[in-house]
Formats: structure tokens, C-alpha cells, sequence
């Protein structure tokens, strides 16, 4: 069965603590899909259950991922970070993060030095 999810018409999650607004745009056991927008700085986080992508819809998006340097990820392109490794963003721009297996609220750990600045 074909289900066309309207952005639109899926509510609004504000997360101030991490500079952005959301919408989870679908949310399946092997697989979510979630609308973001960031405007600053996310905190340093990983998850040991799901392998990410990034898909960066418009602007772009600084990531340090593990202890690599960071890099930016422009609109267009796609950043994978796989399960367990922690990563952090900054930027200005529109993306879609997907989730394998589907994100569960607590899969997000956030990390001590969270405060650290990409």
C-alpha cells in the first residue's frame, strides 16, 4: 500500500537545546524518516541501535563525526554515520535524517562534553 506523508500536515517538535525544529515524518520498526531544520549547533550525540543518514535538503551542515575533522555537508549530498559513533552539527539548512532500524525515543545518547563546539 502506497501512504504519501505531506510534510505540512505533520506537527511541529520544537528542541531548542539542540537549535532545531522537526517534524518525524514516518516511523516504522526497520525504518524512520525525520524532516529537520538547524539553525546553530546540535549537541554531541551517538546511537548504538541505528545507522543514520543525513540527506541535506538546503544549506549546509558542519558535522565532526568520531574524532575526524569536521567537515561541511552541502545541500545535496548525504552523510552516513554508522551506529556508535559520536558526531555533532552546526549550520543552517533543511535535511532529512533516516533511521535503520527506526529511531525509538531514548536511542539518542548525548555525550558529557556535549558542550564542545564543532
Amino acid at each position: 500500500m502506497t501512504k504519501v506523508i505531506r510534510t505540512a500536515d505533520v506537527a511541529v517538535v520544537e528542541e531548542p537545546e539542540n537549535d532545531l525544529v522537526m517534524r518525524a515524518l514516518a516511523s516504522e520498526a526497520d525504518m524512520s524518516v525525520t524532516w529537520v531544520q538547524l539553525a546553530g549547533s546540535h549537541r554531541r550525540l551517538s546511537t548504538a541501535r541505528s545507522t543514520r543518514a543525513y540527506v541535506v535538503l538546503t544549506g549546509a551542515v558542519e558535522i565532526q563525526l568520531g574524532d575526524d575533522r569536521s567537515q561541511s555537508v552541502e545541500a545535496g549530498n548525504v552523510l552516513l554515520v554508522p551506529r556508535g559513533v559520536p558526531y555533532e552539527l552546526s549550520g543552517y539548512g533543511t535535511y532529512l535524517v533516516i533511521n535503520a532500524p527506526g529511531f525509538v525515543s531514548g536511542d539518542d545518547e548525548y555525550s558529557a562534553a556535549a558542550e564542545t563546539s564543532v
